[in-house]
């Protein structure tokens, strides 16, 4: 028995010193890159992105700043097909730097990506909890790219909500979202206890801003999803989902969910039986196959030449901004 007491011990002093020595660590991990860090990740490439800002009115004293990058457009007929990624959390724009290199795809299509609002230079730290108010603030993205001859957004966890909204408020605009272990039915996500004992007051100063706000968003999720509920039949897009069937984090009911509630849509389904909440990373080449399949046979819609949201140059050439109102 002394020595069970003494295993159970050292057990929990080996479980406080780690769980001390990540939250610490999680102090100085920062997903983000700044803008000239963009431009050095790309900057030997053919074709290579842009880092833009805009501001948009929330009714609040001080506007919403997005951040986007994007890799060149073409003039005119010629126009490429527009893919929107829209990341998780704790994540940024940042998390789909890959495909930004990836050279089957940016000869087929002009590659967009986002920071959501809190996230990355997105008025980082300042959180968002309403899906519905997060796509207003990126509703601008989807303003600029309308004109497009075929617009995918794809979003991952989290970001698969907004992508399902931003669906929603844009029938006519977007013509496929793909889903990917998106969190899209409400209490259909793991939620631990420690969640809730960090929100406390007492614990809250103590947690690193980035898994404060993934942490925010999570405990106010279930609410933010039953916001968007009656909603789901004004998806008129082609939807595909990937999903981990070991994904112990974002359930994989999520899509059977969405199969029942897409009731005006054309649903593919690709589960993927070894994958946990990881497919981005670990499945990126072949969620770039389903990407560059989709992209090979859209029907091209009648096209306009972009009406572009009217940027500004900065003085190094490195980004732009706009105030929306």
């Amino acid at each position: 028995m002394k020595r069970f007491w003494l295993v159970l011990r050292w057990s929990l002093l080996v479980i406080v010193v780690l769980a001390i020595g990540t939250l610490l660590a999680a102090w100085f991990i920062d997903s983000r890159q700044t803008d000239q860090e963009l431009v050095d990740e790309f900057k030997g490439q053919r074709i290579r992105p842009t880092v833009h800002h805009y501001q948009i009115k929330d009714g609040s004293e001080q506007p919403r700043t997005i951040r986007f990058m994007e890799t060149p457009a073409l003039p005119g007929d010629s126009a490429l097909p527009v893919v929107l990624f829209v990341h998780g959390a704790p994540s940024s724009l940042s998390f789909f730097n890959e495909f930004f290199k990836d050279t089957s795809l940016l000869n087929r299509a002009q590659l967009v990506a986002v920071d959501r609002p809190g996230y990355g230079y997105s008025d980082y730290g300042r959180v968002e909890t309403s899906v519905v108010q997060q796509a207003k603030f990126l509703q601008p993205l989807i303003d600029r790219y309308r004109n497009a001859p075929y617009l995918m957004v794809v979003g991952s966890s989290y970001g698969g909500s907004v992508s399902a909204r931003l669906a929603m408020n844009n029938p006519d605009e977007v013509n496929h979202v793909v889903f990917v272990s998106s969190a899209l039915g409400p209490g259909l996500e793991r939620t631990y206890p420690i969640s809730h004992w960090v929100d406390t007051p007492l614990l809250r100063w103590g947690i690193p801003p980035l898994l404060r706000l993934a942490n925010d968003e999570k405990l106010a999720h279930r609410e933010a999803l039953e916001a968007i509920l009656p909603d789901w039949p004004k998806i008129r897009a082609n939807i595909t989902m990937l999903h981990g069937q070991r994904d112990e984090l974002v359930y994989p009911t999520n899509v059977s969910f969405a199969q029942q509630h897409l009731i005006n849509a054309q649903v593919k389904q690709f589960l993927l039986p070894e994958n946990r909440h990881d497919i981005v990373f670990n499945k990126r080449e072949y969620m770039t196959e389903i990407l560059l399949n989709i992209l090979s046979h859209y029907n091209v819609k009648d096209t306009a030449k972009p009406q572009p949201i009217a940027l500004k140059k900065a003085a190094k050439g490195l980004y732009s901004s706009v105030l929306i109102h």
